[in-house]
């Protein structure tokens, strides 16, 4: 199989609108794993201050995603065909971080988990848990609009 290399993983990350806008960057890529780390700015919270849960899922789902596409040939792109994230604890941190590890991988599906924490005081607390499903699917071509 011919799978991407780093620098083509940061790249296909940079090319997504969502993350950029949000201020996420692909910290560490690895096989099987990756992480999605995101400062705290006020356009990304809700009423009361917090982290967003959609930041939450966001960067979970997608941390998941390049888990998977590590693992993937360079003909095939991760398609999340089912998510469930619970919240564990409020996110009220400097930044929030998703770790996630893909717990089975097969020719075209990968089951992953993400755990998203937040840093507060240099303390990392967890504060969701998500429970991602990827289909390895045709790829498609990535250009910016």
């Amino acid at each position: 199989m011919d799978k991407r290399n780093e620098e083509e993983l940061r790249a296909s990350f940079l090319n997504q609108p969502l993350m950029p806008y949000i201020g996420a960057r692909l910290s560490t890529i690895s096989p099987g794993q990756a992480s999605i780390e995101v400062v705290y700015q006020k356009n990304i919270t809700q009423q009361h201050g917090l982290f967003h849960g959609g930041v939450s899922g966001a960067i979970a789902d997608n941390a998941a995603g390049f888990a998977a596409m590590t693992l993937m040939d360079k003909e095939k792109e991760p398609l999340t065909i089912e998510f469930k994230i619970n919240f564990l604890n409020i996110a009220d941190g400097e930044k929030l971080i998703a770790e996630a590890k893909i717990l089975q991988a097969g020719r075209s599906i990968f089951h992953g988990e993400s755990k998203v924490y937040t840093i507060k005081k240099k303390e990392k607390l967890l504060t969701a848990t998500a429970l991602v499903t990827i289909k390895a699917t045709s790829k498609v071509s990535e250009k910016l609009r």
